[in-house]
Parts: structure tokens; sequence; C-alpha cells
């Protein structure tokens, strides 16, 4: 008999061990976020305050809202219209989740520092800058490293033509132009300190930034891709650090003096209009300009020929991000 009540006790220490080492592992893993419906349009923004991720659409109602448990600082919507990429220079790794489902789908092990990551779609690789090693790393899509590009100190901001890759480094304060075939650096040219927002033109770029020290920066660098000399100075007081370019002419936001600038192809000032507090991210939605305020916590829906506000929605703290999605290919 108590032999019996000895075995009996033996298998339910088992079970109660069993469940405690299930319930350690649940709680690891990353929590289920809300479906995204693939036939939805929408914005979105990355809030750095709260650590979360707000979904609005195109009437300006928010949908959907992930918590997140990770500082990201940064995110990258795929062309499939569903792999989103989330990732931030003090996390250990670059995640991949599937916005239908809601879930992580892949994580690429890195390490610390990557301050930004562009899709090369023609190559089907990723471009990790990273600023702790001063380096552009390659990375296919299995989450292994097949080359690297050294650069100058803090590389951040990144555009690609699908031939050469682009990069501004936030404290070297030079453009690096890397030759995707060779992985290897084929030009160099000095540009201004704290660079913060790029555009990528057919034979020019655009370049923003914050400025240095105690001289934020009040204009717009352009500069020519043949050349690498500066062609052109547009004053956009102050601190422009945001592009966005449509049939309409070019856009930028400075986020010192909470103004949105539209320029014609010409160079010329078209418009401007104060938007929101601190607004770092714009993006475009259903023909409108969608802006984010940091300080506001708002996202803002903006007439694209007036720069009037015509929507208001309220999102989490600290909106850095924007990402949109029209249609899925």
């Amino acid at each position: 008999m108590f032999e019996n009540e000895g075995e009996t006790m033996g298998k339910l220490r088992l079970i109660f061990i069993c469940l405690a080492c299930f319930f350690i592992l649940s709680g690891c893993q990353e929590k289920k976020q809300q479906p995204i419906d693939e036939r939805e349009s929408f914005a979105a923004t990355l809030n750095v305050g709260d650590f979360s991720i707000d979904f609005l659409n195109a009437a300006g109602e928010k949908f959907a809202r992930w918590e997140l448990k990770k500082p990201y600082t940064g995110a990258t919507l795929l062309p499939d219209g569903d792999t989103l990429i989330l990732y931030g220079p003090e996390i250990e790794e670059v995640n991949f989740y599937s916005l239908k489902n809601g879930s992580l789908k892949k994580s690429f092990k890195c390490g610390k520092g990557i301050s930004n990551v562009l899709y090369l779609e023609p190559d089907a690789e990723f471009a990790f800058a990273d600023k702790i090693q001063n380096k552009v790393r390659f990375f296919d899509e299995n989450g292994k490293e097949t080359n690297s590009v050294k650069t100058p100190d803090y590389p951040m901001a990144m555009e690609t033509d699908g031939k050469k890759l682009y990069v501004a480094s936030f404290k070297g304060a030079k453009l690096s132009v890397i030759n995707l075939r060779s992985h290897e650096t084929e030009n160099e040219f000095n540009i201004p300190a704290s660079t913060a927002g790029m555009l990528l033109r057919e034979k020019e770029l655009w370049i923003g930034g914050h400025g240095k020290g105690d001289k934020p920066q009040s204009a717009i660098s352009i500069y020519s891709l043949e050349t690498g000399t500066l062609k052109e100075e547009l004053p956009a007081p102050l601190m422009p650090v945001d592009f966005f370019e449509n049939e309409k002419g070019i856009y930028a936001l400075s986020h010192g003096t909470n103004m949105l600038y539209h320029y014609n192809v010409h160079y010329e000032l078209m418009n401007e209009a104060e938007i929101g507090a601190n607004p770092f991210a714009i993006d475009s939605l259903g023909g409108k300009l969608v802006v984010a305020g940091f300080d506001s916590e708002k996202m803002y829906w903006i007439n694209p020929d007036t720069l009037d506000i015509e929507e208001t929605a309220d999102v989490g703290k600290g909106p850095f991000v924007i990402f949109t999605r029209e249609k899925v290919k």
C-alpha cells in the first residue's frame, strides 16, 4: 500500500515538474499578435515610447494594435506585403513577422548595433547597417551573413537603385557608394554630419539631418550621383529628417520647426505648413500624405496639394516610423 502511495506521489511530482517547465517555456515564447487581414490597406506607426505598433485604415480609424516587448526602432515591410522586419540597435537579433498570422516567422542572430535594414530585392538579400562594427553586413534569406563592407562611423541611412547601395554615416559625415556586385566601396564623398533622411532620385541624392553641436541643420543638401558634388542647398529650417516623392513633387519634413515643405522638381518651394509636434516620419496612403507627430502622439492625413490636415488620429507614445500598404503583390 505504502509503495503504491510513494509511486503515485512520484508520478504527481513528475507531472507538476512537466507542467512548470511547460509554463516557463510558454512564457519565453513570442506573444502572438492580432492578425492583419491581407486585404486591408493601412498606415502603421512604430511607437518607440511604449514599444507598440498601431494600424490605421485610410479613413484614419485604428483597427489593430501590437504590443511589443522589445525596444524596436526600425520597421521594414517587404514587397510581399506580409513580412514585417523589426530591429533596433539594442536588440541582439533582427525579427521577421507575418502580419496575416500575427506571429514571428524567423530571426537573424546578428548581435547589437543594427541601425537600419534594407531589402535588396534583385538579389534577395538584406543589407544591415551596423553602428557598432561600422559596417554594412549582407545576409541571405536564411540568415547567413555572406559579406560585409567597412564604412565610416555609425552607418544609418541607406538607399539603393538595385546596382549600388548608398550609405550615409551619421557620425562619419561621409556617403559611401557600395557596388552590389563586388560588395566593395567604389566611391565616398563628404556630406553633413548627423545625417537623417535620404531621398534617391535618378541622378541625385537629397540628404537631410539634425546638424552638429549647437548648429542645427537648416537646409537640404542635394548631391550629384555622377560627380559626388553638392548641386544645391534648399532652405528647410530646421532639421529636415524625412522625405517623400510623388507625381506632385517632393515633400520634406523638418522636425525642429514642425514644418512640412513641398518642392517641385526644379527645387522651387510650392507650399509649406506646420504639422503636429516634432514630426519624424512621412509616407502616403490612398493619395493622402501621412505624417507622424512624435510629441503630439498623432497621425495626420494631409492633402498633398494644399497641405491642409484632413484627418487626425491618436497613436502610441513616440511614433517614430511609418510603414504603409496599399496593395499586396
